[in-house]
């Protein structure tokens, strides 16, 4: 093969999106596993500093780091696992979509941006119905997308990454930015005779509607595709925090 692409996820060795991806892309490039072996959704982009993390080979290119985080797989495949060898990331096919500002709290989402960090050009892949995530027409379209990224993009520090969300029957594709999704949420109380415990709770309540963003788009029945901008930098305020700071010394 020509090219040669890391998978991982949030979902683990058990995620339901993981095979279908695997078999259509091992048609187009060779194919490198690093997964953890339990699901890490939420863990956004934390790593492990002070622990070591067990691999397990599970097959031929296939590998499980048990407890690590999705960048952590990440991270140590192309620091070290299969050093220098892989073209492109891509992260998923996540089982719910990733929209708006869940960028930040998805580890299917910094999986991706853990590669591109390193210089590797990077997809975060979402199946927007998780109660009918076609995998497999999910899995076509990514490979149609990723051939194109390996055709196109080089690596260096920062790379491409890109979220991709996909519904089902997806009509086409739009290249849009991210939308501000709102949540009720809430903080659930539960006391026991071994103390009180508290958990985060809450529902999807709406999205904002702007005609153009990636929320827009999906519930138009395309795929959304978001170039994520790596440097979180606001560079429209700086000049205006510089005037602010003249005082200050």
């Amino acid at each position: 093969m020509k090219y040669n692409i890391l998978i991982s996820n949030d979902d683990g060795i058990n995620g339901a999106g993981l095979e279908p991806l695997i078999n259509e892309l091992k048609k187009i490039a060779g194919i490198f596993v690093v997964v953890s072996d339990k699901e890490m959704s939420g863990t956004s982009q934390s790593i492990h500093l002070k622990k070591y993390l067990k691999l397990e080979k599970i097959k031929k290119n296939i590998f499980v780091l048990s407890g690590a985080t999705p960048a952590d797989c990440v991270k140590y495949a192309l620091y070290s696992f299969f050093k220098n060898k892989i073209d492109l990331v891509i992260s998923g096919i996540n089982t719910c979509a990733n929209l708006a500002q869940d960028v930040v709290y998805s580890g299917t989402v910094a999986a991706a941006r853990e590669g591109a960090y390193l210089g590797v050009p990077s997809l975060a892949v979402s199946a927007v119905d998780e109660n009918n995530p076609c995998y497999k027409q999910a899995a076509c379209a990514v490979s149609k997308i990723a051939q194109e990224i390996l055709k196109t993009e080089k690596k260096g520090r920062p790379a491409l990454c890109l979220n991709i969300n996909i519904p089902p029957k997806y009509k086409g594709i739009k290249i849009v930015p991210l939308g501000t999704r709102q949540y009720d949420e809430t903080i659930v109380e539960k006391k026991t005779k071994n103390g009180t415990y508290y958990k985060l709770a809450g529902r999807f309540i709406s999205g904002k509607k702007n005609g153009i963003s990636d929320i827009d788009a999906v519930e138009q029945g395309y795929i959304s595709v978001t170039p994520l901008n790596l440097d979180q930098t606001d560079y429209e305020r700086i000049k205006n925090f510089q005037t602010k700071m003249n005082n200050f010394m």
